[in-house]
């Protein structure tokens, strides 16, 4: 179970682990619900006989997206985050912006970074890092991603 959100931590070492994964093939979306980006995804895993018990990790996704208008009202926006397990990284918010589609929509690059603190724990835990997209008002998608996790064990 993670610990209540904090809005500030401090590392003082570098990462035990970095992880990283990217893909060029384009996925867009309509879905008002979040929808993984395929195979945007970190296998990742606290407890015994994993690499630790407890850990904070950052993540970091970069890619280009684009996100096109589909109520004509131009306030159409693609939303992203990224899921550690079952639930969404910090910070945490109903408002994840990633890309609007104000003016006339094109690709460009945009980056989010997401952080979640594990308590330890002796129990075998699955918190993989999944990228999640949804659309409010549009249509959207990424391409060109690259997704980063840094691990820091407890």
């Amino acid at each position: 179970m993670s610990t209540p959100p904090q809005s500030s931590f401090r590392i003082t070492s570098a990462p035990n682990i970095v992880y990283g994964k990217w893909d060029a093939d384009r996925f867009e979306t309509q879905s008002t619900d979040w929808v993984q980006v395929p195979s945007a995804e970190i296998s990742l895993a606290l407890g015994q006989g994993k690499p630790s018990y407890g850990a904070r990790f950052v993540a970091t996704f970069s890619a280009e997206a684009l996100c096109s208008d589909t109520n004509n009202d131009g306030q159409g926006l693609l939303q992203a985050t990224v899921f550690f397990g079952d639930g969404q990284g910090e910070p945490l918010s109903g408002n994840h912006r990633f890309a609007t589609a104000r003016g006339n929509p094109e690709w460009s690059n945009h980056t989010l970074i997401r952080t979640v603190h594990f308590d330890p724990d002796f129990a075998a835990r699955d918190v993989t890092a999944r990228v999640k997209l949804k659309t409010q008002g549009a249509s959207g998608g990424v391409q060109n991603w690259f997704l980063k996790v840094e691990r820091f064990n407890i």
